[in-house]
């Protein structure tokens, strides 16, 4: 590929703008009302799974890929729910509101993990503190991710210091003045508790660096997120044995038709330096079930969707994916509990 900021920079802006039209190819692409209804569990259904729930669940609560808002999935975040602690895996737009709608307390809430810096994963992570100790975050919380995490995290904190002094003096509350950060530059382990033991990889997603995979370790299963990243043979070592992978996943003929519809459009995009961006950053499906196979995981978990529109029915994720993997393979929905 060509370095990004020749070939792919003088666009950039173009092409993100441009990618707002995604809702409206969704139309072009045959979406319905029965396909919408499908990308995502209702409240109802995600805490009645939780109920009653034993052992360590995974919850799904965004699955789209990229910055790009009024979409049916929300952008990707997750949570992991072992022995009453939660554990946040990315912070895309509608984390906060999607955490509520599990039902579990915020109170709850153990530690924060970020991936990488790009917005689609942090830009609720501030947002999630603030209304989360409202709700009874734990001032103990911790957070874990890429530099500069601490500043950013230094940084909301002041911004957001009078609104949180307000508050704290009318509710009479102890006052979030800070997190305990960790960041987080090579591959090694992260953190332990009485939970789970977390690990940590270098992804490959130019041009954000670093980026990171990560390993939970619970007593019970093994749950590893590729993040965003090329296709990566460390992603396997990193998950082999593990009961679920969760890796993002791209359905290149779509988003080729994605960017032909941009360039008949008229937006300034290049077709080849828009898809060799995406190449190079991002895993086709079918290295995602490459990956999964040698990994040797019992479920394979498709998020991050790429392009993350409703037009395309679990099948046609899952065909590619299913000729090199051949365990279960789960197409992922917002609010699915796993």
């Amino acid at each position: 590929m060509a370095d990004a900021s020749t070939s792919f920079g003088p666009s950039r802006r173009h092409m993100l703008a441009g990618l707002l039209a995604m809702p409206a190819l969704a139309a072009t692409a045959g979406a319905s009302t029965a396909q919408t209804s499908r990308t995502q569990w209702t409240p109802q259904q995600v805490q009645a799974a939780l109920k009653d729930a034993t052992g360590t669940k995974l919850v799904l609560l965004g699955t789209a890929a990229g910055p790009v808002p009024g979409r049916t999935r929300e952008m990707t975040s997750h949570v992991m729910l072992s022995n009453g602690s939660a554990y946040v895996l990315d912070c895309g737009m509608g984390v906060t509101n999607q955490f509520a709608r599990t039902g579990i307390p915020f109170s709850a809430l153990k530690s924060i993990f970020i991936t990488h810096h790009h917005a689609d994963h942090n830009i609720e992570y501030g947002p999630l503190l603030i209304v989360a100790w409202i709700q009874g975050l734990p001032l103990d919380v911790r957070a874990f991710g890429p530099p500069p995490l601490k500043q950013m995290t230094e940084d909301f904190m002041r911004a957001y210091k009078q609104t949180v002094d307000f508050w704290a003096e009318d509710f009479h509350m102890k006052p979030l003045t800070s997190v305990n950060v960790q960041e987080i530059s090579a591959a090694g382990p992260v953190t332990e508790d009485d939970n789970v033991r977390v690990s940590a990889i270098l992804a490959e997603h130019p041009p954000v660096t670093p980026a990171l995979a990560y390993r939970f370790d619970f007593k019970d299963r093994a749950i590893a997120f590729s993040g965003d990243t090329a296709p990566l043979d460390a992603i396997a070592k990193m998950a082999a044995g593990a009961d679920i992978l969760v890796h993002e996943t791209m359905y290149v003929p779509a988003m080729e038709a994605f960017a032909r519809a941009q360039v008949a459009a008229g937006r300034p995009v290049q077709f080849d330096s828009f898809m060799a961006h995406m190449k190079a950053s991002h895993t086709p499906s079918e290295d995602v079930g490459r990956i999964a196979q040698e990994a040797g995981v019992k479920t394979l978990v498709l998020s991050h969707l790429t392009p993350a529109i409703d037009g395309i029915d679990d099948d046609t994720w899952r065909a590619p994916v299913a000729k090199y993997f051949k365990g279960e393979i789960i197409v992922g929905k917002d609010l699915m509990v796993v």
